[in-house]
């Protein structure tokens, strides 16, 4: 026979030596405890896959807006940048960003605000219909989502596209008009 006492010691009938009780979880509370995390650890994860897609959206958006500012500014200091696109080659789109990030070294021929563009903003091309791109459309550029076709500039979300600054040819001429 065992009798306890109120303050959780118990007795055995043998001997009255005192013995405690085992603590902690049984493995079938574990289980349960661990499935229960899982589920709900499911339930915040799928959410988040639209949070992740929907900022990438915004990135790239913005990389849009970001450039087609630089166009602008570009064209209220010097001229309309007007370049004929090149379907299937990404080289319109690089002419016309280093014509943004350019920089005369010649401090009386230096336009005020350039480089219009960060020069250490050095993309990749790419043509997967998986990836956000940016392509140019002969005055502005234009944003590719995914499951559109078309080669351009890749969005980079890691910003592994910002390196060092390009170093420019003395004989660099400006794209456009």
């Amino acid at each position: 026979m065992i009798t306890c006492t109120h303050r959780g010691t118990c007795l055995q009938a043998r001997g009255c030596q005192p013995t405690r009780r085992e603590s902690g979880f049984s493995m079938t509370e574990m289980v349960i405890v661990i499935s229960l995390i899982g589920v709900l650890a499911g339930i915040v994860v799928m959410p988040m896959n639209q949070f992740l897609a929907g900022g990438k959206e915004v990135l790239a958006e913005t990389r849009q807006e970001t450039l087609n500012q630089a166009v602008y500014r570009f064209a209220q200091q010097n001229y309309e940048l007007q370049f004929d696109a090149m379907d299937g080659s990404v080289a319109d789109e690089l002419v016309i960003l280093r014509t943004l990030q350019y920089r005369d070294p010649n401090i009386n021929r230096a336009k005020i605000g350039s480089p219009y563009f960060d020069p250490r903003y050095n993309p990749v091309a790419s043509s997967s219909s998986s990836e956000y791109r940016l392509r140019w459309t002969g005055k502005i550029y234009d944003l590719l989502v995914p499951g559109q076709g078309g080669t351009g500039i890749l969005i980079n979300y890691e910003g592994t596209d910002f390196t060092t600054a390009f170093v420019f040819p003395p004989d660099f001429q400006m794209a456009g008009n």
